[in-house]
């Protein structure tokens, strides 16, 4: 049997693992064209990835900070899913200036059987499934943190002495309206509340938006509301704390005509 040199098994190798020497003696792996000409036909796609003019962000703040105003500005027609009981002279203000809103009104009992909760729950998913349909516009829970405490409500009939291994399947049921949003054209804007954090059961100054574990890592953007009064009068502003689509946006501050949805959905795209 002849005896194979070093050079020629190197080489034999390269071609068994679809690798080559680069011009520095870098090993280089090689793609191997047959299994990508496979996977194409299993559905994976080289095409451009078109990037929708759209945003879904988590807009939250302390009460009376301007959430659902600033979420109403947003392109119409807005599907807007009223879960909050604060919208009253909000809502109609904007129907009066010609905005096209279509509002659905949600009320849950605080105290009620967790069979009461369950038919409610399964048709504010069908609902959410519905207005995504749309295709243009925008979709808005107000409040999130309410459309979250449905959902608990629905799995475990209450919100308290719940421990943490037990929620994996009702937060597998809430990301499917992220999903959905995800897989629409829409904006989807989830307006949270905002509750102290706190350290070893002692209250601290800091607060962050009451809404599921992972919210805001699954979202573009995480807008955050604040109101100062002066003497001459209110002033809204809306914080960007995050934009994956756009990180040079972190840390913008709109103020006046800024504080605007259609204002940050032209600045998130700009660039």
């Amino acid at each position: 049997m002849r005896e194979v040199s070093e050079a020629e098994a190197l080489e034999d190798w390269h071609l068994t693992h679809n690798a080559e020497i680069s011009e520095g003696g870098i090993m280089v792996q090689k793609a191997n064209e047959n299994v990508i000409s496979e996977l194409e036909t299993m559905g994976f796609s080289d095409d451009l990835a078109e990037r929708p003019r759209r945003l879904i962000v988590s807009v939250s703040g302390k009460p009376k900070t301007g959430k659902t105003h600033f979420a109403l500005t947003a392109p119409d027609p807005i599907f807007f899913i009223n879960v909050d009981i604060g919208t009253e002279g909000v809502l109609d203000k904007f129907q009066a200036e010609g905005k096209r809103i279509y509002v659905y009104d949600v009320r849950v009992p605080r105290t009620a059987a967790k069979e009461i909760y369950v038919p409610m729950w399964e048709n504010l998913k069908a609902i959410f499934k519905k207005v995504f349909q749309v295709g243009a516009g925008t979709v808005i829970a107000d409040t999130d943190s309410e459309v979250y405490e449905l959902a608990r409500l629905a799995k475990f009939g209450k919100l308290a002495q719940v421990m943490p291994q037990h929620y994996t399947e009702v937060n597998n049921e809430y990301r499917e309206i992220l999903r959905l949003a995800y897989d629409s054209t829409m904006n989807a804007i989830f307006i949270h509340k905002m509750k102290p954090v706190y350290i070893q059961n002692q209250r601290t100054n800091e607060y962050e938006p009451s809404a599921q574990s992972d919210m805001e890592y699954n979202l573009q953007a995480n807008i955050v509301t604040y109101r100062e009064d002066t003497d001459e009068g209110s002033k809204f502003s809306a914080f960007i704390k995050d934009c994956r689509h756009n990180p040079n946006v972190n840390g913008t501050l709109l103020e006046g005509e800024m504080c605007d949805f259609g204002f940050l959905l032209d600045l998130v795209h700009s660039s």
